[in-house]
């Protein structure tokens, strides 16, 4: 328990709490400061050399977000001197794309059920020669070559 506790006491792991803390303070004041459509859309990434970073879940709200940037900045450098002391005025917000994980798909197979190609064959033997038999035919190869 003693080394999680020298850890947890250590000079960098207080930064990293701080930093956390500032996060925080922003997500709060961005939180009451953003449009209220777009608040749950988006969120504070952290703050460097006083520019906000925001990230948003897709082109349109950050879109939104750039027309009102200026008025969003004087609503925030307002809510800075309230809530953050000791903050400097934030100069400009960088807004972030966030690019969700999609679902993957599998590719699907191309071969046919055993039931299905079973039924093909039938119905080929049944038919005379035909532009339609030579097409079933290939279409039977084809799916059948696909595993």
């Amino acid at each position: 328990m003693k080394p999680v506790n020298k850890l947890l006491e250590s000079e960098v792991f207080s930064l990293i709490r701080e930093k956390n803390r500032s996060i925080s303070g922003y997500q709060k004041l961005w939180s009451n400061k953003a449009p209220s459509k777009l608040a749950p859309l988006s969120h504070v990434g952290g703050i460097q050399d006083d520019i906000l970073t925001i990230y948003v879940e897709n082109s349109g709200i950050a879109s939104k977000l750039k027309f009102i940037e200026s008025t969003l900045l004087r609503d925030l450098n307002e809510g800075i001197q309230k809530e953050i002391p000791f903050a400097n005025p934030i100069k400009s917000l960088k807004i972030k794309l966030v690019i969700k994980n999609s679902k993957i798909i599998p590719p699907r197979s191309k071969s046919f059920p055993a039931q299905a190609k079973f039924a093909l064959e039938n119905l080929l033997n049944n038919l005379e020669d035909s532009p339609l038999r030579h097409r079933l035919i290939r279409l039977i190869k084809h799916h059948t070559n696909a595993d």
